[in-house]
């Protein structure tokens, strides 16, 4: 696991050197020099500039730094509120969640009903758009 977090840490050192300078600024110094300092150094790193972050193999640990600096240092104040009350919605409906046996039917087989999936974005996709949206704005 900590072998992982190298990896992620060398991941977001990579990332950083494709962002806009002014967005590098707003990241304190001890910060970088964490990234810098505690990265896997024989871990190769395999990011192509061209292709979005979307289309690159990172480990979620990575996604989950790149948030936490979206929110921290390059986000302003409304998104961050916005992200915010992402975050606490989700931790929200965490709890709230029930899993059923298999053998648990919550309606009856005789009554002719029609079930939707909804599909709602999981907290480190709609990360990962807010992310995203950062580098098109760029």
């Amino acid at each position: 696991m900590e072998n992982e977090l190298a990896q992620a840490y060398s991941e977001v050192y990579e990332i950083l050197k494709y962002i806009p300078i002014s967005y590098l600024n707003k990241i304190p110094k001890d910060v970088l020099e964490i990234f810098k300092n505690k990265r896997d150094k024989n871990y190769k790193v395999q990011i192509n500039p061209k292709l979005p972050l979307e289309d690159q193999k990172l480990h979620r640990k990575t996604l989950i730094l790149l948030s936490v600096l979206n929110l921290d240092y390059w986000c302003k104040p409304d998104e961050r509120e916005e992200i915010l009350n992402i975050y606490w919605q989700n931790e929200k409906e965490k709890e709230d969640y029930v899993v059923l046996e298999d053998d648990t039917n919550i309606i009856p087989h005789d009554q002719n009903t029609s079930l939707a999936v909804y599909k709602q974005d999981n907290i480190l996709e709609r990360m990962w758009n807010k992310i995203k949206k950062f580098f098109i704005r760029n």
